[in-house]
């Protein structure tokens, strides 16, 4: 059987969660990605994080063992910033609710940095940053009141950690969102323009995208109609999938990157239940029911796709017993 990877020219990774948690790398990433360059799989880096210089990204994953460049990273401080060329003038003044790297990307593009309402800037741009204060976020809620156009590198609700997960991007966004009642115009996966602007950079032909959250790495990557894998390294897990609605939902799953080089999972439907390796689940009345090995986390994954299959196709409405069955998956 066929490798998962194969077929594929480019791997799109997202980085918290599915390459390194905190500090440390995944178990099995950094072999797991090396093996994949080896093959000639490009590896590209795709991050909501708009907080720190993709250099600083890239340096970060060669210190823990990663083969990387700065042409591997692409953010969403750089999609912010493509996007805000293409729709605002030069020399636009623009407000930054973010870290030092947003306000020097603005900079850089030809926009006029802001620090407050008052100096009535054209443009809001908010990106993650641990230093935030509620004041910054009042100018911005000020400045958005005014009618200058917002722009959001992501609205990640979590980030996780080494030690777990945590508030991302998304709470201090959602904190204007409330006060201004304006939508921002987001950048950073799940919509357009980051992974567009991932797709341009690598001209990839049959790119896979290889992620932890069915909200932005996995929508993302049926934005653009493109293949996914979820990861279980990071923060969504069997739940999440059962429950992923149509637009969230990945092509394929794995435990984690080393998970690519394992055969492809396939679904075998008949008129009783869904087949997928060892595991046959079924749903007598409605509930679900697994019947095979379930000994270790790649059985048990197989169980799950093939539970998640039966859900999503509406033969299946309760699954909490076969959820406990799963418990070697989060």
């Amino acid at each position: 059987m066929s490798a998962l990877i194969d077929g594929h020219d480019v791997a799109l990774f997202d980085l918290d969660g599915v390459v390194y948690l905190g500090p440390e790398p995944v178990p099995g990433a950094v072999a797991g990605v090396a093996a994949l360059q080896a093959r000639g799989v490009r590896a590209i880096y795709v991050t909501n994080n708009a907080a720190r210089p993709a250099q600083t990204v890239a340096d970060q994953l060669v210190t823990l063992g990663f083969h990387a460049t700065v042409d591997d990273l692409v953010t969403s401080a750089q999609a912010a910033t493509g996007l805000m060329r293409r729709e605002l003038q030069p020399g636009a003044k623009v407000l930054v609710a973010g870290t030092q790297n947003l306000a020097d990307h603005m900079t850089e593009a030809g926009f006029v940095v802001v620090s407050g309402a008052d100096e009535a800037p054209d443009a809001v741009v908010q990106g993650y940053d641990p230093q935030m204060t509620w004041p910054r976020l009042d100018e911005a809620a000020f400045a958005v009141q005014n009618g200058a156009r917002w722009y959001a590198c992501n609205t990640d609700s979590t980030r996780p950690t080494e030690r777990g997960l945590v508030p991302g991007a998304g709470v201090a966004v959602y904190a204007v969102q409330v006060t201004t009642r304006v939508e921002p115009i987001v950048t950073g996966k799940p919509f357009r323009p980051l992974m567009e602007e991932a797709m341009r950079r690598t001209g990839a032909r049959n790119p896979i995208f290889v992620g932890d959250r069915l909200d932005t790495d996995i929508a993302g990557a049926c934005t653009i109609g493109i293949d996914s894998c979820l990861v279980f390294t990071g923060v969504h897990g069997k739940r999440d999938l059962v429950e992923a609605a149509e637009g969230f939902r990945p092509t394929s799953i794995a435990w984690d990157i080393p998970g690519l080089f394992r055969p492809a999972r396939e679904l075998h439907v008949d008129a009783d239940g869904v087949h997928c390796g060892d595991a046959y689940v079924t749903a007598p009345g409605g509930v679900a029911r697994i019947d095979g090995d379930l000994s270790g986390h790649e059985r048990q994954l197989d169980a799950l796709w093939a539970l998640a299959r039966l859900v999503w196709d509406g033969r299946a409405s309760e699954y909490e017993a076969a959820l406990g069955d799963l418990n070697a998956v989060h």
